[in-house]
């Protein structure tokens, strides 16, 4: 792991332990439409749980699974009898998870070193969170618990930058933003540098893409709703006085564009599913 890449998991560990209660409240789930199209390519929707092969730990691993937002929607998806596990470096996050979500087994640690068997899994899902993980170590361990043939998912949540409100929001946190941090911390869509890895070892099938609108888009009833939310991204993770005047400066021009008038109404903060998907490539370990 290099010191880039700690210091990007840093961030957002950093950023979990600052707004923790904030971040469990303001941060959107996933679209329940994106998860199941996902699951749908990954090919543990329309299976037999009851017959799968027993040397097949779980269905779904889901890595770098934080405080359960998609695990959540994995498993009520799957149903209460579907073997799910969720990974995340941060004991707190999956406490946070555990809560939320009954019947997952948790296990604290990197996806760089998963505490599983190999041939163990039959998909594995990284759900906003891959871009801190982008490295071939990682992917070397996801290929490794897969079962032959077993698949691994992509998703991300992405605030469209071609909304007024978005694309003002993120002109600020560039402007904030940490230093060295990566663009597609801000906008997952526009820099796609985090799929590197998947080229430097012949571990996968090429990716498979779709990007989809949210079927239910959030609106938030203010815009300081709006800056709370955007201000747990970890691309802020910063001092605390540069982190206040960047939800300052973020109030600021959020109120001063025409383009974000509420009018009375809820400001509305749409949203796109980035889904990418790949196949594990057994001449590749």
């Amino acid at each position: 792991m290099s010191m880039t890449g700690e210091r990007h998991k840093n961030a957002a560990r950093e950023m979990w332990a600052t707004t923790n209660g904030t971040y469990q409240k303001v941060r959107p789930s996933h679209d329940r439409a994106a998860v199941q199209y996902l699951l749908q390519q990954l090919g543990v929707l329309d299976n037999d749980l009851s017959i799968q092969d027993p040397s097949c730990t779980y269905t779904v691993l889901d890595v770098g699974a934080g405080t359960g937002k998609c695990t959540s929607v994995i498993k009520d998806i799957l149903g209460k009898d579907a073997r799910v596990a969720a990974l995340d470096p941060v004991a707190g996050m999956l406490e946070q998870l555990r809560a939320v979500v009954p019947g997952v087994d948790t296990f604290v640690g990197p996806c760089e070193s998963i505490p599983l068997p190999d041939n163990s899994v039959k998909a594995v899902i990284s759900s906003q969170s891959f871009h801190f993980i982008a490295n071939v170590t990682a992917l070397r361990e996801v290929n490794r618990v897969l079962v032959p043939g077993g698949k691994f998912g992509i998703l991300f949540s992405v605030d469209d930058a071609a909304s007024p409100l978005v694309h003002t929001v993120f002109e600020v946190i560039r402007k904030y933003k940490y230093p060295g941090c990566p663009e597609y911390f801000i906008d997952t869509l526009q820099d796609v540098s985090w799929q590197t890895c998947f080229r430097e070892a012949p571990l996968f099938t090429p990716l498979q893409e779709h990007v989809m609108p949210w079927e239910k888009q959030d609106a938030l009833p203010d815009i300081e709703s709006v800056v709370q939310l955007f201000m747990t991204f970890s691309a802020t993770a910063r001092e605390p006085e540069i982190r206040e005047e960047c939800a300052k400066t973020m109030r600021e021009r959020l109120a001063a564009n025409p383009a974000v008038s509420q009018n009375g109404q809820p400001l509305k903060v749409p949203r796109l599913s980035a889904l990418y998907w790949c196949t594990k490539n057994m001449q590749g370990q």
